[in-house]
C-alpha cells in the first residue's frame, strides 16, 4: 500500500545514514544487468532474487509491449530453469544470460510461430545471432529508456501518500475539508507535530499541548515546508494554497494518520507493554534476553532510551549520532561546586513517545531488522494516547504504589490510566495478559494527609478496606473470558495460584540463583541480575516467554545470558570489599523494595544516598525520608534534579521524614542547642563543627552537593556494606534551574572508590566527617578539611 513506501522514506529522511534501498528499484537493476547487452558473463545472483527480477522485467515489459514473444519465452524458460535449480544458487563460473549458455553455445527458445534449430548451417547460425542481436539491441534501448521514466517517476513518488487517503486508511473523521476540493488531493511525504523539525512535504499536526498549543506554530510549519495542516480551528493567516483538515482532536487523529502512514509497524512486530509503578525498565530488558535467546531481535523504547541492540534510535526512528563534542568525554568525574555543560550525549525525551514518535521509532525498529519489541508504557501515556494506535501482543503489569499523584490527582485516576493498556486486549488467538499477584493492596495514600503523624496515618488504614491490585488488573482483562492471563509471583503463599512461581531464591551480592515454576515444567537458572527487588521482574519476564510459548530451555537460557540493567541495581566494582549500588528507585515503594532487596543479601550496613526531584510530587518527599530512615543505617540526603525549586527547601521536605524523631533522641537532646539536620552552607560557620558532630551522632547527614554525598558514603563503607545510591540510576545529567549538567552517580561512584583508598592510605580519617587525620578538627564546610 502507499503507507509502506511513506514509512521507508520518512524513516530515511530523519536518518541519511541509513539509508534503506528501495526494494523495487533494486530489482529492476538486476534485471536489466541480465536481460541488457552489456550483462557481465560471470555476474552471480542469488537465484531466487534473480527469479524475482526476471519474472517481474518480463512480465512489466510484456505489459508494456516492449519485448517480442521470443524474448520473453526465453525469460521465462530461465525462470522455470531457476525453479527446478535444488541449489537454489547460480555457480561462479556461469551467469544465466538470454544470449547464450556459459559455454557459448546457442539454447534453442521455441514460440508458437517459429524456432531456432541448433543444428542449422554456420550461415543460417549467423543469420540466426544477427537477427537476436537486433532484436536484444532494440529490448535493451527500449528498456533503458523505460527504466530512465521509471527511475524519475520513482523519485517523484518514492515516500508520497496523499492526505485523503491518511485519513481513510486512518479512519479518522474529518469536520471540514478548508480549501481543498472534493476532487483534489495533496501529496505529502512525512508528518510533524512540532514546527522545528517540519521537512518540506509534511502535514503539520496543530496538537494543543500542556504548555503550548500547536495551533500557535501553524504559520511556522507552513514556512518550514508543510504543505497541509490538520487543526481543531481554522488557521487564520495561511493562503488558501495550504490546505486545513478541520477534525474534533488532533491528538487523536494525529496517531491514527502516523500509524497509516507508517504501515502500522506494532502489527509486523510481537509488541510487548509493560505498564507498573517500579520495574517497567528491568523487566523490558529482561523480555529483550530471553527473546535474544530465541533467535528473535527485539527493540526496547523506554526510559533509558530507544535501541535495538548496540543500535540507538532517535524519537523519530532515525539511527542517533552525535552531532556535538562531548566536552566531558575526556573526564573522569566532575568537580565538586562545578556542574560540566550536557552536550553531545544520548538522551530521550520521555519513557514513552509520543503518538508520531512511536510510530516512527517502531518503524525504525523494522528498518533496523527488529522482529519484536519491548516497551515501557508510562501511565501519563496512556491518559494521553500516545500508544492508541499500538497493538500489544502481550500487557504487563509489575505492581502499583503512590507516584505521579501531581498528574493525576489520585491514586483511583492512577490505576485507571494504567488498566487502559489492558482494556486494549481483545483477541484471545494471539493476545495475553501478565498479571503480578504479588500486589495485592495499594496503601492509598492520597486518602489521609501523608504529613500527618505515623499512628495516625495506621490508623487510617484500618479504618478502610485493603484494594486488592492484582485482582482489579485481572479484571480489566477481562478476568480470563476476553484474553488468556498469565500470572506470577514470588511470595510463598501464592505457590499453588501463580503460574510461574519462583519457589526458590539463592541471593548474593554478584548473582542470583533461582527456582521457577511455570506451566510446562520448572528450571533452575543463575543470573547476573541481583538484588530482591529483581526477583519479581525476571518471573514478570519468564510469565512473557511462557505467553509467547517460547520452549522453556530458550527461557531458562534467556534468565542465564541476563544481565544489570543500566542504572537498576547497578554494582559498581572496583574490587573494593563492599558494594556500591546504583539505582533509579525514585518514589516510596522503590527506595523501599532496594533498601531491603540489600538487607537479603545479608549485608552489614546499608548506606542510602538520595534525593527528590524538584517539580514533581512533593507529597512523596517526607515519606521517602522516613524509609530510608527506618531501614538505612546510615543515611545522606543530598541533591537529586531540583530543576526550578529551591534545593535546600527539597532537602528540608526530606528530612521531615525523620527530624522528629532523630531531635527526640536522648543522646542527641542532650547535645543539640539548634536546628541542625541541614546542609552547612545554611548553618552559621561558628556552628559547622558541632552541627558536624551531630550529624555523625545519628549517623543522618544532609548535603545538597551530590559530588560529596557520594564520596563521604563510600569512604564511610566498611567491609561486608552496601552502599546504595539511589534516584537517578541511568540518568548521566543533573537539572537545575532550565539547564541540564553533566553528573553520572556511576561515574562519581566509580571516581570515589578508585581515589578514596589512596586517602585512607594516607592516614585520613573518613568514617566521620569532616575528613581528617586522627585528633585534627575541621571546619565542617568540606570533607577533605
Amino acid at each position: 500500500g502507499f503507507h509502506g513506501g511513506a514509512r521507508f522514506q520518512r524513516v530515511a529522511r530523519h536518518r541519511a545514514s541509513a539509508t534503506p534501498s528501495d526494494s523495487a528499484g533494486a530489482i529492476d537493476e538486476q534485471a536489466a544487468d541480465v536481460d541488457g547487452d552489456d550483462a557481465a558473463p560471470g555476474l552471480v545472483f542469488d537465484a531466487p532474487d534473480l527469479k524475482r527480477a526476471v519474472d517481474a522485467d518480463a512480465a512489466r515489459k510484456k505489459d508494456a509491449k516492449l519485448v517480442n514473444d521470443e524474448t520473453l519465452e526465453r525469460a521465462m524458460a530461465i525462470a522455470e530453469e531457476l525453479d527446478a535449480d535444488d541449489d537454489g544458487d547460480v555457480e561462479d563460473d556461469g551467469a544465466y544470460e538470454l544470449d547464450g549458455d556459459a559455454d557459448g553455445d546457442d539454447e534453442a527458445y521455441e514460440d508458437d510461430d517459429d524456432a531456432l534449430d541448433v543444428e542449422a548451417t554456420a550461415d543460417d547460425d549467423a543469420t540466426a545471432a544477427a537477427a537476436i542481436d537486433d532484436d536484444d539491441d532494440e529490448v535493451a534501448a527500449a528498456a533503458a529508456a523505460e527504466e530512465e521514466e521509471d527511475e524519475g517517476n520513482e523519485d517523484d513518488d518514492e515516500g508520497v501518500a496523499l492526505l485523503r487517503e491518511l485519513f481513510e486508511f486512518g479512519d479518522v473523521a474529518v469536520n471540514e475539508w478548508t480549501y481543498l476540493g472534493e476532487d483534489e488531493d495533496v501529496e505529502v511525504s512525512g508528518i510533524a507535530d512540532d514546527s522545528r523539525v517540519v521537512l518540506p512535504g509534511d502535514v503539520f499536526v496543530c496538537v494543543p499541548g500542556a504548555t503550548f498549543d500547536g495551533h500557535d506554530f501553524a504559520l511556522d510549519a507552513v514556512a518550514a515546508g508543510a504543505v497541509a495542516v490538520v487543526c481543531e480551528r481554522e488557521i487564520e493567516g495561511l493562503t488558501d494554497e495550504i490546505p486545513q483538515v478541520v477534525v474534533s482532536s488532533c491528538a487523536k487523529a494525529l496517531g491514527k494518520i502516523a500509524a497509516a502512514f507508517y504501515g502500522s509497524p506494532s502489527q509486523q512486530l510481537t509488541t510487548v507493554g509493560v505498564t507498573g509503578t517500579n520495574g517497567k525498565t528491568t523487566t523490558t530488558h529482561l523480555i529483550q534476553a530471553i527473546l535474544a535467546a530465541n533467535d528473535v531481535s527485539c527493540g526496547v523504547v523506554g526510559t533509558v532510551g530507544y535501541e535495538i541492540g548496540d543500535v540507538k534510535l532517535t524519537p523519530h526512528g532515525g539511527v542517533w549520532e552525535s552531532d556535538k563534542r562531548d566536552p566531558t568525554a575526556d573526564r573522569a568525574c566532575t568537580a565538586p561546586g562545578w556542574l560540566a555543560p550536557y552536550k553531545g550525549k544520548y538522551e530521550v525525551p520521555n519513557t514513552t513517545p509520543d503518538a508520531l514518535q512511536t510510530q516512527q521509532i517502531l518503524a525504525g525498529m523494522i528498518d533496523a531488522g527488529a522482529g519484536a519489541c519491548a516497551m515501557e508504557v508510562s501511565s501519563h501515556a496512556l491518559e494521553l494516547g500516545r500508544v492508541d494506535e499500538c497493538d500489544f501482543d502481550v500487557a504487563v503489569f509489575t505492581n502499583l504504589s503512590r507516584d505521579h499523584l501531581d498528574f493525576h490527582g489520585s491514586m483511583e485516576k492512577y490505576r485507571e490510566a494504567k488498566a487502559k493498556l489492558f482494556h486494549k486486549l481483545t483477541d484471545p488467538a494471539r493476545q495475553r495478559a501478565v498479571i503480578n499477584i504479588d500486589d495485592p493492596y495499594d496503601p492509598r495514600d492520597d486518602m489521609y494527609d501523608v504529613y500527618s503523624s505515623k499512628e495516625a496515618r495506621v490508623n487510617a488504614k484500618k479504618d478502610r478496606d485493603t484494594f486488592d491490585n492484582a485482582a482489579y488488573f485481572i479484571e480489566a482483562a477481562g478476568g480470563g473470558d476476553r484474553v488468556p492471563i498469565i500470572t506470577y509471583a514470588t511470595q510463598p503463599s501464592k505457590e499453588g495460584q501463580a503460574d510461574v512461581f519462583v519457589s526458590d531464591v539463592k541471593l548474593a551480592l554478584f548473582e542470583t540463583t533461582l527456582t521457577i515454576q511455570t506451566p510446562v515444567g520448572e528450571f533452575e537458572a543463575v543470573c547476573g541480575v541481583v538484588g530482591k527487588i529483581n526477583v519479581t521482574n525476571i518471573a514478570a519476564a519468564v510469565a512473557v516467554g511462557v505467553a509467547l510459548e517460547i520452549p522453556l530451555d530458550v527461557i531458562a537460557a534467556g534468565v542465564e545470558e541476563m544481565t544489570p540493567v543500566p542504572g537498576r541495581m547497578e554494582l559498581i566494582d572496583e574490587g573494593q570489599p563492599f558494594s556500591v549500588i546504583v539505582d533509579y528507585a525514585h518514589t516510596p515503594d522503590a527506595l523501599k523494595r532496594a533498601i531491603t532487596s540489600l538487607r537479603a543479601a545479608n549485608v552489614r550496613n546499608v548506606i542510602t544516598v538520595f534525593g527528590c526531584g524538584g517539580d514533581r510530587d512533593a507529597s512523596k518527599r517526607k515519606e521517602m525520608g522516613e524509609i530510608a530512615d527506618t531501614y538505612s543505617d546510615i543515611v545522606f540526603v543530598t541533591n537529586d534534579n531540583p530543576r526550578t525549586e529551591d534545593p535546600y527547601k527539597i532537602l528540608d521536605d526530606v528530612v521531615a521524614g525523620f527530624r522528629d524523631r532523630i531531635y527526640n533522641l536522648e543522646a542527641i537532646k542532650e547535645e543539640a542547642m539548634f536546628p541542625f539536620l541541614k546542609d552547612m552552607y545554611l548553618i552559621h560557620p561558628n556552628a559547622r563543627h558541632e552541627t558536624m558532630q551531630l550529624q555523625n551522632m545519628c549517623r543522618r547527614y544532609v548535603i545538597v552537593d551530590r559530588w560529596y554525598a557520594i564520596r563521604g558514603a563510600i569512604a564511610m563503607a566498611g567491609e561486608d556494606d552496601a552502599v546504595l545510591i539511589c534516584g537517578k540510576g541511568h540518568e548521566d545529567y543533573i537539572v537545575v534551574g532550565g539547564n541540564k549538567h553533566w553528573f553520572d552517580d556511576r561515574v562519581e561512584a566509580r571516581d570515589a572508590l578508585r581515589k578514596v583508598v589512596a586517602v585512607q592510605e594516607a592516614g585520613v580519617d573518613t568514617q566521620n566527617l569532616p575528613w581528617g587525620r586522627p585528633g585534627s578538627v575541621g571546619n565542617g564546610n568540606v570533607l577533605d578539611a
